[in-house]
């Protein structure tokens, strides 16, 4: 962004002078320099005393919360409302790709008007510091990654309740017109209550490519998205059998971590038989995991809705009712 500063010099000097568009194509062209620049903008809104330095738009970012392989999450407020959000940073070495940068955008329009109860808000985007910042609801809550790794494998009726869940929130952007393209289990929240909330919808990358320097993605992506081919809902619903394999045995359906041999893998090989780990798995589980895991698409479950129909009987009298925030009892009432 723009600064101003006066200079004195004690002894004479010679100065280089470097265009805002010299530097723009310099950044374009070399990695190491978008980096150092994601590094610097973060640092500066983490450490900075000024206001002026941490405010994007109409948004004061507080502190910084989590990162991931394609952002830097930081809490915020609306300097006006003085409401709590979740605002989120685009790496540069993205920010600064014209192709992912112009989906980017557009996408983060369009997903800010999807509205359900299990996929995290979109509220606006704002441009500063030479990247792109998506404003997002505040939800307090771990991911399902965090929670597998101090309890790697979930009880069954917690395993149903998280599923049919994420599926009700894929289901209903499905109908949308959007696909997820990177649903795992750093990007499911479940709330203190239980509740669960899809992050980054259908901003995680551009369809029909693949980038390898997003790690954890991979273990959990369809055959399909490896081979750089096209991705549909069908891709969501092998990538939501392999995290549902995880949270019933207790680990990755491939527990490889070399990435050629993981991708080789996910294309030429079968997922395991989940029953070898966990014996009295109940058949519709069972059956969920198979069909939505094979390798060719025309061989799996079609549509979100055939596994919400499929799980939802044998939730009912497995999974407690849950409580109604206050804003719902009222919805409820009226």
């Amino acid at each position: 962004e723009s600064r101003f500063a006066s200079v004195f010099a004690d002894t004479p000097m010679k100065l280089w002078k470097l265009e805002r568009e010299q530097f723009e194509e310099i950044s374009e062209k070399h990695t190491d320099l978008r980096i150092f620049l994601t590094e610097l903008v973060s640092n500066r809104l983490e450490s900075s005393t000024v206001t002026s330095d941490r405010t994007i738009g109409k948004y004061c970012i507080n502190h910084k919360l989590g990162q991931g392989a394609w952002g830097i999450v930081y809490q915020g407020s609306h300097t006006v409302l003085n409401k709590t959000m979740a605002i989120k940073m685009l790496k540069h070495t993205m920010a600064m790709d014209p192709d992912f940068s112009y989906k980017f955008r557009n996408e983060a329009r369009t997903i800010a008007r999807l509205k359900h109860e299990n996929i995290v808000r979109v509220y606006d985007i704002e441009e500063s510091h030479g990247t792109v910042f998506t404003i997002m609801e505040y939800i307090e809550g771990v991911s399902l990654r965090n929670l597998l790794d101090k309890i790697p494998r979930l009880p069954l009726s917690v395993v149903l309740d998280i599923l049919l869940q994420v599926c009700a929130g894929l289901n209903y952007a499905h109908e949308q017109g959007f696909v997820h393209r990177d649903i795992k289990p750093a990007n499911i929240l479940i709330q203190p209550d239980g509740r669960a909330k899809i992050l980054d919808f259908g901003l995680a990358c551009c369809p029909g490519t693949i980038d390898f320097c997003l790690p954890g993605t991979v273990y959990y992506m369809a055959p399909e998205q490896i081979d750089g081919e096209s991705v549909d809902e069908r891709s969501d619903i092998y990538s939501l059998g392999i995290v549902a394999y995880e949270m019933i045995s207790g680990q990755r359906a491939y527990p490889e971590d070399d990435l050629a041999k993981l991708m080789d893998l996910h294309v030429r090989a079968d997922v395991p038989d989940p029953r070898v780990l966990v014996p009295d798995l109940p058949e519709a589980l069972h059956y969920f995991i198979k069909r939505a895991t094979q390798r060719n698409p025309s061989a799996r479950i079609i549509t979100v809705w055939e596994i919400l129909r499929d799980l939802q009987p044998h939730a009912n009298n497995m999974i407690p009712e849950r409580k109604l925030h206050a804003g719902e009892q009222q919805k409820k009432l009226s």
